[in-house]
């Protein structure tokens, strides 16, 4: 979290005019009367209005409607339900008069077309939907961006729309009176758009992205300038008088542009992301309103800098979107999926009871914004959120801070998180009693010493009887800085020397069985941590095809932290699948061309003899035999896979592979198949991740990258084998990003594979590689474009913490680390 100091770019107010004329010395902003300061509005006097309930998840997205007979405003709401409601003014109270639900993923914003009458909303599913004012079905949906659409404003002609993608694209779609929709694409930025302005007066555009850049546009979409002055993503601009705009982003500040395009004022306050501002024009044209990530609604002034009134804090974490009405309200949408309305006028105000009990909400948020329990900051353990995600394995235990404030224990069982109970504070231990131990002042039963480094002192650990294990554990963690990741192994530490209780051990491993053999394999997480495995079974042999020494390196400590040399990205050698049982293999083609017929393929057993050379670990380029793997590769689909195993061996050798490519284009007799059975998915990924090994491999499939990763993003499920198998040949790309010049094209595809593997991917050390592919692309000059991308899809960021902050138990502790490396870059 950064808290950023009032800037010194405000101002004395005898100066301030200076800001406010051109260079001849005409005024601007003649509408504003910043000096008036009796008068100035201020966030002070509003107070809570109501409360209106009905999504199930976060409020993404909040606007204004159009007006009622009854002279009110139709509000707006979008949620990560993938619902947009319309809330109805009733008196001082809003009811929901209509339910749309058109969208196969999350609301990402919402904009109401004035001229057109029209509810535009954006999603994460990359489309674009526009109702009509109470209209059940949309009147058409916009198809072009190709992620998630996450702004919206009107455009600068009649019946147009601009439109912000995480695709890296702003879009100026017009609308013909039939329907027809044409688009002007406006390219520019290496980053997602977060956020759309249409200047009228100068008939512009301006876009703002995770690039942390600000660009103008014509209506032909030409770019006309750039910005730059933000530290992080800009995520919110809007346009107002004289050719002047406002900026706010991800660094917390709102920009202050003047019409030459300097920033001339930094308004500060916030203390996280701000992720969006409405104009109050109810209160003045200088009137802003801003919210954030730190749980808050301001007020601003935007001509003086000045902060009107204090904050209003929220009960809930992220405060998403806001908008105002006619008559000064202010509407906020947040992460509790509440909607609210705050009014100045007495009249419009919630009535006691109701206010008494947000009051009592925000004082609950507001207490757990300091509060700590056994040393640990309760805003420090995730919130309820964290349930909605399944665990990484049986008997996994987690920590929840919930609204009313407490603490609960939880623990992932049978497919499910079960309450174990409430996480109480620690005794203190501070009463005198015989045969205690002093530490720092205080006595307590045990002061255990904790050896991580054979070169460090060890570090005491204070427990006393009766304390929470769990809150010992944590207390310890945050107050040497060590990985969250061990709060389980340190806890069973406490539990075993101490004796207060059983210890938490995972789960025997369960019984599974290679779909091929009939053999098992090692499931990373379900077995016991003192249980020695080889990884992944290989499908003909059951053997292990690859294995990482940082798996099974025994501790040599009760806690085994990660010590501080421990590096898990940069990447620099190549991952290879090359184990093979050759007799097996054979034996199976035997098996499957015995079965054929000379019109499928059959052939004689001397070309089956001949391709098997081909898994040397070191072959010899033998023309006959590269041409009989390549008869063999047209088998039916069901008895390819063996083939394909071979083909994943043999194209470790750059010659072998050249021939392959330049005289059989074997790639296009493979590629189909990866749309097919999951045996052969796994070999021919596995394949391409081989094939990376080499110069001429890596311009080959670079050549295809775009329908290659198409193609394996496709793939949605599959064993952990193919997991493993994705993510190291996602992890291979990008080391070949980190030793040469890194292409941006590349960097953007590789990275939205990898993102699309690991909203599925459960297997640990598919995850552990994922993390390593983006890893090694924030090292590379594409590292800042990589990062918008990943940071912009909130399951994946979800399931990053929760993978860094799970312990995950001796063998994937890597997980944790590598995790925590990625957030630090992030």
């Amino acid at each position: 979290m950064a808290i950023h100091a009032k800037e010194s770019l405000t101002p004395p107010l005898s100066k301030r005019r200076e800001f406010g004329k051109k260079a001849g010395g005409k005024e601007k902003f003649q509408s504003f009367n910043p000096y008036n300061r009796g008068m100035e509005p201020t966030l002070d006097t509003y107070k809570l209005s109501c409360e209106l309930f009905g999504h199930s998840l976060d409020v993404r997205a909040v606007a204004v409607g159009a007006s009622t007979p009854e002279g009110g405003q139709i509000i707006l709401s979008g949620s990560r339900d993938k619902s947009t409601k319309l809330w109805k003014p009733i008196g001082n109270e809003y009811i929901e008069s209509l339910t749309l639900q058109d969208h196969k993923n999350f609301i990402s914003y919402i904009y109401f077309h004035t001229a057109e009458q029209w509810i535009c909303t954006a999603s994460n599913d990359a489309t674009i939907c526009i109702y009509k004012q109470d209209g059940f079905l949309p009147l058409l949906t916009l198809k072009g961006h190709e992620s998630t659409v996450c702004a919206l404003s009107e455009g600068l002609h009649p019946r147009s729309l601009i439109s912000g993608s995480w695709d890296k694209t702003a879009r100026v779609w017009t609308i013909g009176e039939t329907g027809e929709a044409t688009t002007i694409t406006l390219k520019g930025h290496e980053a997602a758009v977060w956020a759309v302005a249409t200047l009228k007066t100068e008939q512009k555009y301006v876009t703002g992205g995770a690039d942390k850049c600000i660009y103008y546009w014509n209506d032909k979409g030409e770019k006309l300038r750039l910005l730059k002055g933000h530290t992080d993503c800009v995520r919110g601009l809007i346009g107002l008088e004289a050719n002047t705009l406002l900026s706010c982003g991800n660094d917390a500040v709102l920009h202050f542009w003047n019409e030459d395009g300097e920033c001339v004022r930094k308004l500060t306050g916030h203390t996280n992301y701000i992720y969006a501002m409405a104009r109050n024009q109810a209160l003045g044209d200088q009137v802003v309103v801003s919210c954030g990530e730190d749980s808050t609604l301001r007020m601003w002034n935007v001509i003086t800098g000045d902060q009107l009134g204090e904050s209003i804090l929220h009960p809930a974490i992220s405060v998403w979107s806001v908008a105002c009405l006619q008559n000064g309200d202010i509407v906020t949408g947040c992460s509790d999926g509440v909607v609210r309305v705050f009014s100045k006028e007495p009249a419009r105000q919630a009535s006691e009871a109701v206010q008494k009990a947000f009051d009592l909400a925000v004082a609950t948020r507001k207490s757990q914004l300091f509060e700590e329990i056994g040393g640990v900051k309760k805003t420090d353990l995730p919130g309820p959120e964290a349930l909605l995600s399944n665990g990484t394995r049986e008997g996994q235990t987690k920590m929840v801070r919930h609204l009313d404030g407490s603490v609960k224990c939880y623990n992932w069982e049978l497919g499910k998180w079960n309450l174990v109970g409430d996480v109480t504070g620690a005794s203190g231990g501070t009463q005198a009693s015989s045969g205690k131990n002093l530490y720092e002042g205080k006595e307590y039963d045990f002061v255990f010493n904790v050896d991580i480094s054979d070169t460090a002192p060890p570090i005491k650990l204070p427990y006393n009887r009766g304390e929470d294990p769990w809150l010992a554990a944590q207390a310890f963690i945050h107050k040497n800085d060590l990985p969250q990741a061990y709060l389980e192994q340190v806890a069973n530490f406490i539990v075993k020397n101490s004796e207060s209780g059983p210890m938490v051990v995972s789960q025997a491993p369960t019984g599974y069985q290679d779909p091929f053999t009939g053999g098992s394999r090692y499931v990373p997480g379900s077995s016991n941590t003192s249980v020695r495995t080889t990884g992944n079974a290989d499908p003909f042999t059951g053997s292990s095809s690859y294995s990482t020494s940082s798996s099974h390196a025994p501790s040599s400590v009760d806690v085994n932290f990660v010590r501080a040399g421990d590096k898990h990205f940069p990447v620099s050698s190549y991952r290879t699948f090359d184990t093979c049982d050759a007799a097996k293999v054979l034996e199976k083609m035997k098996e499957f061309n015995s079965k054929l017929t000379p019109s499928d393929g059959k052939v004689g057993d001397e070309l089956l003899l001949a391709v098997i050379k081909l898994t040397e670990q070191s072959p010899v380029l033998e023309l006959t035999a590269l041409e009989a793997l390549v008869i063999l590769l047209k088998w039916p689909a069901g008895q390819l896979f063996p083939v394909i195993d071979i083909l994943r061996l043999a194209v470790r050798n750059e010659a072998i592979f050249s021939v392959l490519c330049n005289s059989h284009d074997f790639l296009s007799i493979v590629l189909p198949q990866l749309g097919g059975a999951a045996a052969n998915q796994l070999m021919i990924v596995r394949c391409l991740a081989n094939s990376l090994t080499h110069k001429t491999g890596r311009q080959a499939v670079e050549s295809q990258l775009p329908k290659i990763i198409e193609l394996i993003s496709g793939i949605r499920a599959g064993s952990a084998n193919l997991q493993i198998a994705m993510a190291t040949f996602y992890l291979n790309l990008t080391i070949s990003q980190t030793q040469g010049v890194a292409k941006s094209e590349i960097c953007y595809m590789v990275t939205t594979g990898v993102v699309e593997l690991l909203k599925w991917a459960k297997d640990l050390e598919a995850c552990y590689r994922s993390m390593q592919a983006i890893g090694n692309l924030t090292t590379t000059p594409c590292g800042q474009e990589t990062i918008a991308q990943v940071i912009s899809v909130d399951y994946v960021m979800d399931k990053l913490r929760e993978l860094t902050n799970t312990p995950q138990g001796e063998n994937f502790s890597k997980v944790n680390s590598v995790g925590q490396a990625l957030l630090a870059a992030f």
